[in-house]
């Protein structure tokens, strides 16, 4: 079992995500959606923003805590209905930060693509239909 990489109360560990969990947490949250398991990131961030005005944003936010837990072998550190139900903004800032620390980054990086010589055959034919 994995630790996590920061706590659930060290938002001030990254003044980024800090902020931006602070003044945007739907936008924060559906972009981790989408790093997590592929979610749309407009869908998973409108769907958290409708259910936090009825209190219930944890119904969603659980959901992809426990899929992040699962994906990197995570334990946790706190129980995940509680920090998502109270402290939803640091919950959402710590998965924001982890998924920094464990993906890497393609910023700035050239995308490889594959050689052309895989598209042929050993006789030199290309095994690409037209």
């Amino acid at each position: 079992m994995n630790t996590w990489h920061s706590g659930l109360f060290d938002c001030f560990s990254d003044w980024n995500i800090c902020c931006y969990g602070c003044f945007c947490p739907a936008c924060l949250f559906g972009e981790n959606a989408e790093k997590i398991d592929g979610s749309s990131c407009c869908n998973s961030g409108c769907l958290w923003y409708l259910m936090s005005g009825w209190g219930l944003c944890c119904l969603t936010h659980i959901g992809k805590r426990k899929a992040l837990r699962e994906r990197f072998n995570l334990g946790e550190d706190c129980n995940d209905c509680l920090a998502t139900t109270f402290c939803s903004v640091c919950a959402i800032c710590q998965e924001a930060r982890e998924l920094k620390h464990r993906l890497p980054s393609t910023e700035g990086r050239p995308v490889i693509a594959q050689p052309m010589s895989a598209a042929y055959n050993s006789f030199g034919k290309s095994e690409l239909k037209k």
